[in-house]
């Protein structure tokens, strides 16, 4: 994932799905001149630093 692209899902009013090493994760933060975000595991809850180009979209995610 680009970093403008963690941004946009960051500041986004949907919920989009965000998978980092196959988990679903929330993006806190992003460092754009270290290409890095902050996330929080969604299961776990703990929260990490990783490279943005690590980090997988998943598509939209519909709220019942």
């Amino acid at each position: 994932m680009k970093v403008t692209r963690a941004e946009e899902i960051m500041k986004s009013e949907e919920v989009i799905g965000v998978k980092y090493r196959n988990n679903y994760v929330w993006i806190e933060d992003v460092n754009k001149e270290r290409s890095t975000a902050h996330v929080t595991y969604l299961e776990k809850h703990n929260t990490v630093h990783v490279d943005v180009d690590q980090l997988e979209e998943t598509g939209l995610i519909e709220m019942q």
